[in-house]
């Protein structure tokens, strides 16, 4: 679908109301489109030739940096990380065997992202990263003093956990998402550039992150983008964190190539 199309389904559309002690209110209106949502990007200022972390996921060997919460397994098939979980029921529920995969090494706070996906089904399915993930007091994500965590979502976005999150990919929803945890803070919207791309086709994630400023591009193209200015919706993330990719349980199987972080040049 043209990137205008899903910009007009961005603009368009009537308010939902909700009811609230018997009164009919309306619902909060989505941010603003940003005006760089639909172009061209590949930032100057990445440190392409020393990246923090990489992989292509040729052996099982690679498997030692990652750790799942919730879900069914994750595994190395044909050079592939493949992420799955038990199929569930036609709407996603909340217990519904979602999943989280970490990178286990803490990346800077200042950093670009970049994968390639291809779910299972385009048209069935939500995909996330989290960044900048941190304990509310500043603890690794993987302190025992942290509650535990299986895959429930609430635990990620209103627990003892500070991040951000993109949902990039919605097969039935139509829209890329930013929101600022703890809170689960709807700071940002832009077209799903996923949900329409051929069935067999994997594309490129990037996630340029930059104090406030970030963007995610698909196959260069700019998904969705916000600019935290640190007062709105409280502080910016600026601390090292890390990075995990989610899959909701309706997925049920994506795969995962070629994941780099490379750090950003003063």
């Amino acid at each position: 679908m043209p990137i205008a199309t899903h910009l007009v389904r961005l603009s368009v559309g009537v308010l939902p109301l909700l009811m609230c002690g018997g009164r009919a209110e309306a619902a909060k209106p989505e941010p603003p489109t940003h005006p760089s949502v639909g172009q061209r990007f590949v930032p100057s200022d990445v440190d392409w030739g020393r990246p923090v972390y990489e992989t292509t996921f040729d052996d099982a060997g690679a498997l030692e940096c990652w750790r799942l919460e919730g879900g069914k397994r994750m595994g190395i098939e044909n050079g592939k990380l493949v992420l799955e979980s038990e199929p569930g029921g036609e709407k996603p529920a909340p217990t519904d065997n979602h999943l989280v995969c970490w990178l286990t090494k803490e990346m800077p706070a200042d950093f670009l992202l970049e994968f390639s996906v291809r779910p299972q089904d385009r048209k069935r399915g939500l995909n996330i990263v989290f960044f900048n993930a941190r304990g509310v007091n500043g603890e690794s994500i993987f302190d025992p003093a942290l509650q535990p965590r299986d895959g429930l979502f609430k635990q990620y976005h209103s627990g003892d956990l500070n991040n951000y999150h993109i949902s990039y990919w919605a097969g039935d929803r139509g829209t890329a998402n930013v929101r600022k945890n703890r809170g689960f803070a709807l700071v940002a919207t832009g077209p799903d550039l996923v949900v329409d791309a051929p069935p067999e086709a994997f594309q490129t994630i990037r996630l340029y992150k930059k104090g406030g400023t970030i963007r995610l591009m698909v196959d260069d193209i700019i998904s969705v983008a916000f600019d935290d200015d640190g007062k709105a919706h409280g502080p910016a993330w600026t601390h090292p964190g890390w990075i995990g990719l989610r899959q909701m349980g309706h997925t049920t199987r994506c795969e995962y190539d070629h994941l780099k972080v490379f750090p950003l040049k003063p």
